[in-house]
């Protein structure tokens, strides 16, 4: 299990709507327009009230595009794999 402590130094960079991302694409990322390089980063699903450790990898478009996550981190935060759920992204 990934699970993600919350750490002061992490730094909110904002909201963003989560579809499940390639699932032959191993690890737990996020793929967001909410960064501009590559690192690491922690995600929250408020309605599970779950937290994981991700790898924040950078995709073009605006910060209010959607986003793909992995997977294992869709699992690991007990989200819909077939919905869109709401995600709060923090750098670390």
């Amino acid at each position: 299990m990934k699970a993600a402590a919350t750490g002061a130094q992490d730094r909110a960079l904002g909201t963003t709507v989560a579809s499940l991302g390639d699932p032959a694409d191993p690890g737990f990322w996020l793929k967001t327009p909410l960064v501009t390089a590559e690192q690491p980063g922690r995600v929250t699903y408020a309605a599970q009230n779950t937290s994981v450790a991700v790898t924040l990898i950078p995709i073009e478009g605006p910060e209010t595009g959607g986003s793909r996550l992995s997977l294992p981190a869709m699992r690991l935060l007990q989200a819909p794999l077939t919905g869109l759920p709401e995600v709060a992204v923090f750098a670390r």
